[in-house]
């Protein structure tokens, strides 16, 4: 990993670009973490298609904690080890989860983005918690507190891969790395297409503008360069729709560099993108619901700073497995330091009694 890079990820992994987590944690997974008081790890019994798994999982800190080596094995995917930078790559669900050991702690990023997950090294085993499996590697879980196991299970997602391509940018005294995602075995070709000319038509833009600004800024150097990095993130492949997040990062030798994040979600039938009213079943009611809890919320941070008038018309926002979530850019109503704003809802919270996410816009089940 580049300099720039590491510093980067020392400062996402602090929240001040991330800003609020973006993990999500099973209700049952959740109510086992947070009635452990032990300060020291207490086994959690693992099981996984009937059987008992060798691993055995882990309770600490108030999370559930399972190895890598397990998540492959539930996931169905693979683990390698790069000697050289010292870092394990566990690849599932459409998603290349990286834990690098080479500052000393786990830093952990995914395709080239950083979420706000945290790793542990315990007992000479890496560990990531649950709800990091659940919202990036495609594993589901069911908790049982009188015996403390956990049942994993594959979850079941969409016919689709989506690969990470890399974009070979080359620009005088900047340091490029350029991934943005590709979809492909959609049984429409004109859907595949049109999701690909999105994600594509999105990085071209931003990488041209990043090169007309070190133009018209100069000054950059071999020892202080500029810098640019695109990367991705799958946060849902299921019910006939995919949601990633992508995000740029711009260094222009200042105080600190810049991060912009954009939120997609598409219909893998018709490779429509979905706006927030096409998520919340086009209800103005719900809408005007939501765009008042998150002026509340807004309001209430401290790093609030002014000019909420209520959910933007093209509202920034990306969908998990248990919700939606409503985000801000960097300064867009907030100071820095908090990072991107995001207010979360629950499937259950935004959708009519009974309906199934997504049933609205989709017929690819």
């Amino acid at each position: 990993m580049k300099t720039w890079k590491k510093w980067t990820s020392a400062l996402l992994a602090a929240g001040v670009i991330m800003g609020g987590s973006t993990a999500w944690v099973d209700q049952s997974v959740q109510a086992a973490s947070v009635t452990s008081k032990v300060t020291t790890p207490a086994e959690v019994t693992l099981k996984s298609g009937g059987k008992t798994m060798t691993q055995k999982g882990l309770l600490q800190g108030g999370s559930t904690w399972v190895s890598l080596t397990a998540v492959k094995d539930v996931a169905g995917g693979t683990l390698k080890y790069d000697a050289k930078t010292k870092s394990y790559t566990v690849t599932a669900a459409s998603n290349a989860m990286t834990i690098s050991l080479t500052d000393g702690q786990p830093n952990v990023y995914i395709n080239g983005y950083y979420p706000q997950v945290e790793a542990k090294l315990i007992q000479g085993r890496l560990y990531i918690p649950f709800s990091a499996m659940r919202d990036y590697l495609g594993v589901q879980g069911s908790w049982d507190a009188k015996t403390k196991t956990l049942t994993l299970s594959k979850v079941k997602q969409n016919n689709v891969q989506v690969k990470s391509t890399k974009a070979n940018v080359t620009v005088k005294n900047a340091e490029v790395d350029v991934q943005y995602p590709q979809v492909s075995g959609l049984a429409s070709k004109e859907a595949e297409a049109a999701i690909n000319k999105v994600l594509k038509d999105e990085v071209d833009t931003a990488v041209a503008a990043f090169k007309k600004q070190t133009s018209e800024f100069g000054g950059a150097t071999a020892k202080r360069p500029y810098a640019f990095e695109a990367s991705y993130v799958v946060t849902y492949n299921e019910n006939g729709v995919l949601g990633l997040i992508t995000q740029r990062y711009e260094d222009y030798a200042g105080a600190h560099g810049m991060t912009s994040r954009s939120g997609h979600t598409f219909a893998l039938d018709t490779g429509k993108e979905l706006t927030l009213d096409d998520v919340i079943a086009n209800s103005k009611s719900m809408r005007e619901t939501i765009s008042k809890k998150v002026g509340e919320q807004l309001k209430a941070n401290t790093g609030y700073l002014s000019g909420y008038k209520g959910l933007n018309k093209d509202q920034d926002f990306y969908v998990t497995p248990t919700g939606a979530v409503v985000f801000f850019q960097l300064y867009e109503y907030t100071a820095y330091a908090e990072g991107f704003p995001e207010i979360k809802f629950t499937y259950k919270e935004i959708l009519p009694k009974g309906t199934a996410p997504f049933s609205n816009v989709t017929s690819d089940k």
